[in-house]
């Protein structure tokens, strides 16, 4: 591999610790251009480290699709004298049955494949899954998250899944999409192209934002590196929980203010009642004691008027 690409491999695996001395590792391999560059990355690592300091193992999801046949691969890895499971997964099959449970088809095949994956990662002991998702990917991904839902959110760079025994790892996070494509044809690996009708029958939103980035670095060619930088932080595992903690404090923060603010306005509305009250009391004592005085007035004066008829 060039040896620009290589360098910014061995810097992710050292900066998020993804593959470490007795590692089992296990490369998902699509057939595509991304999958099959990483494992000629994964074999140059394997070969200028230590003897023995990590194994190598490869895994194909077939989901079992007409538009999709993953077979070509299986001489191909084996010409490289490397373990393969070749997985066959009725995924579509599946969702024809109803499985998918309001997920659309593409959400559901992807679910169905990771899972398959890890299975594979337990059932053989490899402890790390590795994935090619690259530079472009998390970008694409970061701006999908922000514009969509409002987050601050891409792929991590590597973390453990919630069952905590497989560890997922990107070993290309800091490579651009284009180096990988050019490295993967000059090589004349045999790319698997994907042929799904449910991915490619109408434009998807991952390739909207895919063409708005190379609009924008048409126009600001450090684009990615400055991407990079941004993100670099969101490939933490521990960056959700921190900005999760963040939001939380926020809306808590929010909410107190907004109890605050409804108990002063509370406080206003009984202050003016209770005065609106004491006003209306007053003027009635008022009124009363006025009543009062006049009618005393008016036996007083009836008084005078008996004692003159008396005179």
């Amino acid at each position: 591999p060039p040896k620009k690409m290589m360098l910014q491999v061995w810097k992710a695996v050292h900066d998020f610790s993804m593959i470490e001395k007795g590692d089992r590792v296990l490369l998902g391999l699509s057939g595509g251009k991304d999958s099959l560059a990483l494992l000629h990355i994964l074999l140059h690592l394997k070969k200028n480290s230590p003897p023995g300091y990590f194994t190598l193992g490869i895994a194909t999801v077939d989901p079992g699709m007409d538009s999709f046949d993953p077979k070509p691969l299986k001489p191909y890895v084996a010409s490289l004298g490397l373990p393969y499971h070749f997985l066959e997964t009725p995924i579509i099959d599946w969702a024809s049955s109803g499985k998918m449970h309001g997920d659309s088809l593409c959400a559901f095949c992807s679910r169905m494949k990771r899972g398959a994956l890890y299975s594979c990662c337990r059932d053989q002991g490899y402890n790390k899954l590795a994935l090619a998702q690259h530079l472009d990917d998390q970008a694409e991904s970061l701006f999908m998250s922000a514009m969509h839902n409002g987050l601050l959110r891409t792929m991590k760079a590597s973390y453990p899944i919630d069952a905590t025994d497989v560890t997922v790892i990107r070993p290309l996070v800091f490579v651009r999409e284009n180096a990988l494509r050019d490295y993967c044809y000059a090589q004349a690996f045999p790319v698997i192209d994907e042929n799904c009708p449910a991915c490619f029958e109408e434009p998807k939103e991952r390739q909207h934002i895919k063409k708005l980035l190379a609009r924008e670095e048409a126009q600001f060619p450090n684009l990615f590196q400055n991407l990079r930088r941004a993100m670099l932080p969101l490939f933490h595992p521990a960056s959700q929980d921190l900005l999760g903690a963040v939001g939380d404090a926020l809306a808590a923060r929010a909410n107190t203010k907004a109890w605050s603010a409804n108990k002063q306005s509370k406080t206003a509305i009984e202050g003016s009642v209770n005065s609106s009250a004491n006003e209306g009391s007053h003027k009635g004592s008022k009124g009363a004691a006025n009543e009062g005085q006049s009618v005393n007035s008016g036996a007083a004066n009836e008084g005078l008027v008996n004692s003159g008829a008396a005179n």
